[in-house]
């Protein structure tokens, strides 16, 4: 059997849902080398300190985002650490390479959260729909809101993932392979129980399609018709349509609100660093203006 590449074994052990996106940031750094050949076959471990700054500046040049290049970079710096683990890369371009250092970014402003009313709108008017389907897609919106989940992970939830007892829901497997626990709020268990009722307590996946109307345990619902489940629900509740991870960022944003530190938020959505649990923060200006006029020196 011929073996892995290090490009080949490192895109193998990410996440299916983070695999396109490095996979294609290789593919292009691939072009501004000059190479030949497919992404996995590419001497992507040998390159130098010197050539990754070439490329990051090469970068810059054509006006790519600072997180573009980060992910970049971070997917080289995977590479030849693979390499490295290999015995394929030396020690000396490996410690050199960690040198190389990221581009600052300043919070995103792509997506947006939910206000409180919205998702109240939006669990109401789903909720209203007494057919099968709208039994699953209220509770598919509300561990959506209540868990933070990403939609890969909703995806393969099984029905033994959802405790009756504890009142959790755990999430295997989740970005980075890390598994998690998520402990839910007491409003969202009725509308796991409502689909339930429907679908039945058969071993399986806890969001099926379906298949002449009837729920199959058995096949589990993909990324992309979840994707579809929430754009066209949020479309039809609040006139504009919301992604997936818009529900994620309502989650983070919502704790936040709520006072929850960071720290927790963070853990609670999965995040392996509190700056990418920052740039989930869709709270506004509100915040910053709250905290600077309730500065008080009373005891």
């Amino acid at each position: 059997m011929k073996p892995d590449s290090p490009c080949s074994l490192y895109l193998r052990r990410l996440a299916p849902s983070g695999r396109k996106s490095v996979a294609s940031q290789l593919k292009q750094i691939k072009h501004i080398l000059e190479w030949s050949g497919t992404t996995e076959e590419q001497p992507f471990h040998l390159l130098t300190y010197g050539e990754i700054e070439s490329i990051k500046q090469t970068m810059i040049d054509n006006d790519k985002s600072a997180r573009t290049i980060n992910l970049a970079i971070n997917a080289i710096k995977g590479v030849v650490k693979t390499g490295f683990l290999m015995d394929i890369t030396s020690d000396k371009i490996w410690l050199k390479v960690q040198a190389v250092k990221s581009l600052k970014t300043t919070p995103s402003s792509r997506g947006s959260a939910l206000a409180t009313f919205d998702v109240q709108q939006l669990l109401l008017d789903c909720s209203i729909d007494k057919r099968p389907i709208g039994l699953r897609d209220s509770a598919i919106l509300a561990v959506f809101l209540s868990s933070g989940a990403r939609r890969f992970e909703l995806s393969n939830f099984r029905l033994d993932s959802f405790s009756i007892q504890e009142q959790t829901i755990e999430i295997k497997s989740g970005k980075g392979r890390k598994t998690r626990c998520q402990n839910l709020p007491s409003w969202v268990t009725p509308y796991i129980h409502a689909w339930l009722r429907f679908r039945g307590h058969g071993s399986g996946f806890l969001f099926n399609p379906f298949r002449s109307r009837i729920p199959n345990p058995t096949h589990q619902m993909s990324a992309s018709a979840i994707y579809r489940v929430v754009k066209s629900r949020t479309k039809m509740a609040l006139e504009k349509s919301s992604a997936p991870h818009d529900l994620r960022r309502t989650f983070i944003t919502q704790l936040l609100r709520q006072n929850v530190d960071l720290s927790t938020a963070s853990k609670l959505a999965g995040h392996a660093s509190l700056a990418t649990t920052q740039i989930y923060d869709k709270r506004g200006d509100e915040v910053s203006r709250e905290a600077a006029l309730s500065l008080s020196f009373k005891e």
